[in-house]
């Protein structure tokens, strides 16, 4: 197993510019699907009695 390992870091090593290249691809890929995601619908829900909830019901009530 180490010298597998130490034979990915050599050639990760080696051709650096292409691996970092490879990771700025990967970051932009995952930021590109990320921001073409569907947003999560809102659910509505309460815990009655609460002190989170009495402020959520506060601030719908100021709206």
């Amino acid at each position: 197993m180490t010298t597998f390992l130490y034979r990915i870091g050599r050639w990760a090593f080696r051709r650096r510019r292409l691996v970092g290249g490879l990771w700025l691809g990967a970051l932009v890929l995952a930021v590109a699907a990320a921001a073409t995601a569907p947003a999560g619908e809102e659910e509505e829900l309460s815990m009655p009695g609460t002190e989170s909830q009495k402020a959520f019901d506060l601030l719908d009530e100021r709206r």
